[in-house]
């Protein structure tokens, strides 16, 4: 096969998959895929002779062997190409040396088809029938372009079916359950990254199959104050009364049912910090009455830039017993986005806190020059957040001097 007769099989094989429909194989007969000459050979026209003829000659050698037709502009017959179309594509992938997609279709719904009538003989496999029922009607062409085979639906089933009975899952990580499951410690999470949108798709349809896997992923976040929390389910209580810096992983934060103050005031109020070192700096116990300022926060929650599942658990605990948010973070498009996106969180507004033009121009001589993909990312900024007074002025600073200023250099005292 030649250079160019392959570039003209690929790119077909590339539009069987992306226009390819849920049809049965009597429409597929049916079908046709015309592609126009310049898809092929953009720069045909000053294209050095010989790479003319080549592609020329590759196109009149497919159609001999009837994998495509040609049709030729009508003043430049045998010299210039109009479109090149195909509809026999038994010929077009055996050419490839690859088998027909609806071949490999067909054998992978059958299987899950199978599968889904055996496993109605067990008890507690209700989520995996439904996903492996959806799947044996709706898995089409494209999922085969997507990369999927046999072999890969067999590895999800054996996840899946294994999934069924949560205690399996528990108290294993990923890569010694991916051993367990396929002799290889790096298969599951190459499996679960590749079948993510497959999942997705199939939650999305059928919500009921929804399943829970062991993840290579754990969010945490810190706060302090002098706080109550009152756990889910229990009457079991944590008292912080010291106000330390405390560290919650996700399944931690997610086991509070409430955060209340030790004492209690008419004004609950939480100051949540984009970076690290100023979390550190500013939530850490007061050793003495210096920073007036920091007084009126009852407590502070570190963020690490854009909230985590943990942070972001904590900032719905917050909200719904009654705290006023306020937010420290850089003075740049992403500090701007960072609140925005606390607000969604929390529903309700944020404060910024020196996130204004006093405090740019304070420290514009230790501003850092922004990309142009970071200034960008003002378009971003709803209208809602630019309407906040501070961040209007910031803003403008920002777009005028293309500069940014790190939370880090910001005394907040």
């Amino acid at each position: 096969m030649t250079n160019w007769e392959k570039k003209i099989i690929d790119a077909f094989i590339d539009h069987y998959f992306a226009s390819a429909p849920e049809a049965s194989p009597a429409e597929e007969d049916h079908r046709i895929l015309r592609l126009r000459s310049l898809i092929f050979f953009p720069g045909f026209e000053t294209a050095h002779p010989d790479e003319k003829e080549s592609y020329l000659e590759a196109a009149e050698s497919l159609q001999r062997r009837g994998i495509v037709t040609l049709r030729w502009e009508k003043r430049g017959e045998g010299e210039r190409l109009k479109t090149l179309s195909c509809k026999n594509f038994e010929a077009l992938f055996a050419e490839a040396g690859k088998p027909h997609p609806r071949t490999e279709m067909e054998k992978i719904k059958t299987l899950l088809g199978e599968k889904a009538a055996i496993l109605k003989e067990t008890q507690g496999a209700e989520k995996l029938i439904v996903f492996l029922e959806y799947f044996s009607q709706h898995f089409g062409p494209r999922e085969i372009g997507q990369g999927f085979n046999q072999q890969i639906m067999e590895e999800l089933i054996r996840l899946l079916e294994f999934s069924c009975d949560s205690a399996k899952i528990e108290k294993i990580t990923t890569r010694a359950l991916s051993i367990l499951l396929y002799n290889d410690s790096k298969r599951l999470e190459n499996l679960l990254s590749f079948c993510a949108p497959l999942l997705l798709r199939a939650q999305k349809a059928v919500p009921s199959a929804d399943f829970t896997f062991p993840e290579r992923s754990y969010p945490e976040t810190m706060i302090s104050g002098k706080l109550i929390f009152e756990f889910k389910d229990s009457n079991t209580s944590m008292l912080n009364a010291e106000g330390l810096i405390l560290n919650l992983p996700l399944e931690s934060a997610q086991a509070i049912g409430s955060i209340k103050l030790i004492s209690e005031k008419s004004e609950k109020t939480v100051l949540t910090i984009e970076n690290k070192e100023t979390f550190f700096a500013l939530g850490s116990p007061q050793k003495s009455g210096a920073s007036e300022n920091l007084f009126r926060y009852n407590c502070f929650l570190y963020t690490g830039g854009y909230p985590n599942r943990a942070a972001a658990a904590l900032i719905k605990i917050l909200s719904s017993f009654g705290f006023n948010f306020h937010h420290a973070g850089d003075l740049d498009p992403d500090g701007i986005l960072i609140l925005q996106h606390i607000q969604e969180i929390a529903e309700r507004p944020v404060t910024p806190i020196r996130m204004d033009a006093i405090t740019f121009d304070q420290y514009r001589a230790w501003a850092r020059p922004l990309t142009k993909s970071t200034l960008r990312q003002t378009e971003k900024i709803r209208e809602e957040t630019r309407a906040i007074p501070e961040i209007a002025g910031l803003l403008r600073r920002i777009e005028e001097t293309e500069l940014g200023v790190e939370q880090e250099i910001v005394d907040y005292r």
